[in-house]
């Protein structure tokens, strides 16, 4: 089904001033068509995707899908009959399990709830996923997540499929299929992907490029760029490519012995009888730089908690300055982590409410020009990819002795990831531990070590 948006304005109130997100854009998809829409973080990505599901409402401007103005629809309607999204968390609901999430898709259809689960059921062994049947969302990887999200999509057969950072988790195989799949779609729906992973290029029909809430380019795999002129016949101009400093650049060579402050001894982990991992020895010391590097679902979240003391691992031990911190208690254990232990998450934080000044008070961090003129905004307000930027440099402004990261540049574009990997490095060149989740090149290139779960 066609999809026209034309002049769409998206202005919002932060703190008394008022916030241009989206500016006069205008894109037309076709029907059928896969369109990958790129652009920097805070570029108004994410806005137009709330636009275009409803949570939203235009400031001015208009999107019409087929012949529907979707001002005219009731929300919910909007989101039950023409447009489904999932984004980079999924769009599953924590109180159902994956088999009835996937169902209640075709129970919005109108199909009755025997039907509806056998339905359900066809689909999860259709795509070889019956083993996650009754788990709920909390015990999914991060790819069981993102491919339980994506069936549940289809279910409800959508007119436009829309999916904001799909792969932004997954390994670089289970990304591929996950394209593949959303591929499969485009023609009984129009598919578009909000991303900056440059793989999904391969699997669009166009490409686009959103800057300062304007499309800017557009272009088809493998083509160059072309300016976009818009209808009012504005045009921005082209960016230089982002790049990184050098000490970013190649991998860092081992100078003299470290002191060891973080061991793992043969630590394993299982879920319900279902072996996760085994036998993970890692000794490491201060000055150094390990990247984990594994496929989805093979544990590497759940290590990181247990190697940061949040999470018990099934059997095994972890010394942290030499205590182990098994044999502490719930309150010791808090203490010692909130001493020697920085420790971001994905996802990270879930304050959201309180300003960028409040987030940083009392710290003194470099939060560069395009930060300090937002200050007494709210959390909220900032993109995706800008509140994982403020997240790492909080993390980091704590003097740790040991950073525990869970893939921090994956939400960030091309220019902030170049930032972020120079300010983790210049961490390690000064003496702390760093381990990292990571599918950054750059990270794994600098690493001391990069650690492979199968």
């Amino acid at each position: 089904m066609d999809i026209r948006i034309e002049d769409l304005f998206y202005i919002y109130e932060s703190n008394n001033v008022s916030v241009v997100a989206l500016r006069g854009l205008h894109l037309n998809v076709a029907s059928g068509e896969c369109l990958v829409i790129k652009g920097p973080n805070g570029s108004g990505k994410s806005t137009l995707v709330k636009l275009m599901t409803g949570f939203y409402t235009p400031t001015a401007g208009r999107i019409v899908i087929g012949d529907q103005d979707i001002a005219e629809l009731d929300p919910l309607r909007l989101r039950r009959e023409f447009v489904a999204s999932i984004d980079q968390r999924g769009n599953l609901l924590n109180d159902l399990t994956v088999l009835q999430n996937i169902a209640l898709g075709f129970t919005l259809l109108g199909q009755a709830r025997g039907s509806a689960t056998k339905n359900a059921t066809q689909l999860l062994e259709d795509h070889g996923l019956s083993h996650l049947c009754n788990r709920y969302p909390d015990q999914l990887s991060a790819g069981e997540r993102q491919f339980s999200s994506l069936l549940t999509a289809m279910a409800t057969n959508p007119k436009v499929l829309i999916a904001d950072e799909p792969s932004g988790e997954l390994d670089n195989q289970s990304a591929e299929v996950m394209y593949r799949l959303l591929k499969t779609l485009a023609g009984d729906a129009s598919v578009i992907l909000v991303t900056h992973d440059a793989r999904a290029e391969v699997y669009a029909d166009r490409v686009v490029r959103i800057r300062e809430g304007r499309i800017s380019e557009e272009w088809r795999h493998g083509e160059e760029e072309v300016s976009v002129i818009d209808p009012f016949g504005w045009m921005r101009v082209k960016e230089n490519a982002p790049h990184l400093t050098s000490s970013a650049r190649g991998r860092r060579k081992e100078t003299k012995p470290r002191e060891i402050i973080l061991r793992g001894i043969d630590l394993s982990l299982d879920y319900d009888g279902k072996l996760i991992f085994s036998g993970i020895n890692l000794d490491a010391g201060g000055g150094e730089l390990i990247a984990f590097s594994s496929t989805s679902g093979s544990g590497k979240s759940s290590l990181l908690r247990i190697l940061a003391g949040i999470q018990n691992p099934s059997d095994g031990d972890v010394l942290i300055k030499g205590i182990n911190i098994k044999d502490l208690s719930r309150e010791d254990r808090a203490e010692l982590r909130a001493e020697s232990v920085g420790f971001l998450g994905q996802g990270g934080s879930k304050v959201s409410s309180i300003s960028l000044a409040d987030h940083f008070a009392g710290f003194d961090i470099a939060l560069g020009d395009s930060f300090k003129s937002r200050l007494n905004r709210a959390l909220s307000t900032f993109s995706g990819g800008e509140r994982a930027r403020i997240e790492l440099l909080r993390v980091l402004a704590d003097s740790k002795a040991i950073y525990i990261l869970d893939e921090p540049t994956s939400q960030m574009d091309e220019h902030r990831s170049a930032e972020a990997t120079n300010i983790i490095l210049d961490q390690v060149k000064s003496g702390a531990l760093i381990i990292v989740s990571t599918r950054e090149q750059t990270l794994l290139d600098s690493a001391d070590r990069v650690v492979t779960l199968g």
